[in-house]
């Protein structure tokens, strides 16, 4: 019934990038949605375009726009959530970030810029009602359509289909590229020996039949691998990931007890391996909500045993964490840690769970020498960004164990947080302690 409209509608990426004009403003959605094809066919014109304001977030693949030496002199992005890509891209000067709860994000996107003249992501093949889904991904897209004055989408011949806030119907579209590929996938870390550890002391505060939220990396594999003896434990999150998964294949995680959307997991969206991609292709027990509804606290607060598990780069004697910079560098984004970390301890039997590896390394820049520093400091490094203020911090977990802060006065939380720090720096950080008079 659709199919003329569709032959009508087909277009190569390097047809769709031929739209562009300098000084447009484009949305190019990121994580699974990357339009990878698109992207490239965008970077091959760039020497024509000038002043292209390009809206983006967290892409999976190395897009060479975002890479290349010469890309601030056509393209000026904007971000709520980096990763390594938009760093590149920030370090050389074109590429900026919005500070935001992702909740609010969609929001605070339509505040600043309510049109677009180019939105472009992922889908997954149409059906015979004319509708795609978004790839995997309800993030903020539909949100924002509405300020599209032109969209296309990049069409992945291996993209899943999924269930929730991801219907887009072809009528609603101007161009689509066909791409025979997968989504971008997100590459697996490794755990390290210290994740397993960190994962051990974690899994000991999750309760059986708590509902959490937990997202990517080694430590949320090893968290994972720790938490395969629980019992009916159910999954609200905005990010499911190849550990969830692996959760629920184990049988760890049912949903049965889950108080919100009972028998069936909450995402905002699905990002991982080609694995990941096909467990969620049409499959009805993987529900799909914008981030304004899974990170909403007051919807999070529903879960009886909402236990949210988010990560830190630094934390303070007094338990404020530094999630998304060290310094004035911007690394990520705040992403859904307030939402969450609030949504969890208004919760009935609720626990916001705060992770990070005691210690890092960088090089040292006189010697050039690697230098172990710890991640647990008297004050922040000056410029560091609060991510979650310390009245909102519940649980702190290292390799070395995990407190709870909540209830603390100032000098007992300089303790609680001393005990798990690496014991090389413990001495350091009671003497700091003892000089700011939290000890």
């Amino acid at each position: 019934m659709f199919q003329q409209e569709y032959r009508r509608k087909r277009i190569s990426a390097g047809g769709a990038a031929e739209l562009v004009r300098s000084g447009d403003t484009l949305f190019l959605s990121g994580g699974a949605l990357t339009p990878v094809d698109f992207a490239a066919a965008l970077y091959q014109q760039r020497e024509r375009l000038s002043g292209v304001r390009v809206l983006n977030y967290l892409p999976l693949a190395p897009l060479d726009f975002l890479l290349c030496p010469e890309g601030g002199a056509h393209f000026q992005v904007e971000s709520v959530f980096y990763n390594r890509v938009q760093q590149a891209a920030a370090s050389r000067g074109f590429c900026d970030f919005i500070p935001n709860n992702l909740r609010d994000a969609a929001r605070d996107w339509r505040t600043s810029t309510p049109d677009y003249d180019l939105m472009v992501f992922t889908v997954s093949p149409m059906d015979r009602h004319g509708y795609f889904t978004l790839a995997g991904s309800a993030i903020m897209e539909l949100e924002l359509l509405g300020g599209a004055k032109r969209l296309i989408v990049e069409e992945a011949e291996r993209a899943p289909r999924v269930f929730g806030d991801t219907l887009v119907h072809i009528s609603q579209v101007d161009g689509i590229i066909p791409s025979a590929r997968y989504p971008a996938v997100l590459p697996q870390a490794r755990a390290t020996a210290e994740d397993e550890a960190l994962g051990r002391h974690v899994a000991g505060l999750v309760e059986d039949g708590s509902t959490i939220q937990l997202g990517f990396g080694g430590t949320i594999d090893a968290l994972a691998g720790q938490l395969m003896d629980k019992r009916d434990l159910g999954i609200h999150t905005e990010a499911f990931s190849d550990a969830a998964m692996e959760l629920l294949l184990a049988g760890a995680v049912n949903n049965r007890r889950k108080t919100l959307y009972p028998g069936l997991t909450v995402t905002s969206f699905t990002m991982g391996t080609e694995r990941l991609y096909d467990y969620v292709n049409d499959n009805p027990s993987i529900l799909h909500r914008a981030l304004s509804y899974t990170n909403n606290p007051g919807i999070i607060a529903q879960n009886r045993k909402m236990t949210s598990i988010n990560a830190a780069l630094q934390v303070d004697l007094s338990g404020q964490c530094a999630s998304e910079s060290i310094g004035t560098r911007q690394y990520s984004g705040s992403g859904g840690q307030v939402d969450t970390a609030v949504g969890a301890q208004m919760a009935e039997g609720g626990k916001s769970i705060i992770t990070l590896r005691s210690t890092y390394t960088v090089k040292d820049p006189g010697t050039g020498e690697p230098v172990r520093k710890s991640r647990i400091v008297p004050r922040l490094d000056w410029g560091s960004t609060v991510t979650l203020p310390r009245a909102s911090t519940h649980f702190v977990a290292t390799e070395y164990g995990a407190v709870c802060l909540r209830g603390l006065s100032l000098q007992a939380r300089a303790k609680a947080l001393i005990s798990i720090a690496h014991p090389e720096f413990r001495p350091w950080l009671e003497e700091e302690a003892q000089k700011m008079r939290m000890q």
